[in-house]
């Protein structure tokens, strides 16, 4: 069995994760925490293994499209957990502006039409970790990479309300205005006299 070649988009990719990675080491002690410099290579190496497996995938045709679970809508899902890093577009270019030229690069990587066919295979899986360099970069992710239409909850019913009081009564259980006829009081009234 021939082994699969890699693809050359995905090699430059891999190589454009790994400079934007030696950019964001090299600025130690430049107004960037020890802590943020390692979460932001510790993304980029997780975009870099994820997009590298689909890739291999991909490429060696055990690539499967994901099978939409069963009763999705119905099952609420747990709240995805907080995301250290920040969430703005371009976020990363203002705090270590050498990554500009890597954008560009980015740009035209996404517009190969290796790349292209790379991410027309599998856009489901690409989805996530092409949209996160993307997002980190201020590059607009390719429209095939697209989040699905969030789906509106239904509209709760509301509750019905109880029929108003025809006798409502004050604070101290008192009757507002004339009190209501008693439904017994034609018991006491005299009984009709017999005619004729």
């Amino acid at each position: 069995m021939p082994t699969p070649q890699p693809c050359p988009a995905a090699e430059r990719f891999a190589v454009l994760l790994q400079c934007v990675s030696q950019a964001v080491a090299k600025r130690t002690g430049w107004a960037l925490t020890h802590l943020l410099i390692a979460l932001i290579v510790s993304r980029l190496r997780t975009i870099k293994w994820r997009f590298a497996r689909l890739a291999a995938r991909i490429a060696a045709g055990t690539s499967k499209p994901r099978a939409p679970r069963e009763n999705a809508a119905e099952q609420p899902r747990p709240a995805p957990p907080r995301d250290p890093l920040p969430r703005k577009f371009g976020w990363l270019r203002p705090l270590i502006p050498e990554t500009v030229m890597f954008a560009g690069m980015l740009d035209g990587l996404l517009q190969d039409p290796e790349m292209v066919a790379l991410m027309a295979a599998a856009p489901l899986a690409m989805r996530r970790p092409i949209r996160s360099i993307c997002r980190m970069l201020g590059v607009r992710p390719p429209p095939m990479l697209a989040p699905p239409p969030r789906r509106r909850p239904a509209p709760r019913a509301r509750p019905e309300k109880p029929p108003p009081d025809p006798y409502p009564k004050t604070r101290l259980g008192f009757h507002k205005g004339l009190p209501p006829l008693l439904p017994f009081i034609g018991r006491f009234a005299d009984p009709p006299r017999k005619t004729g």
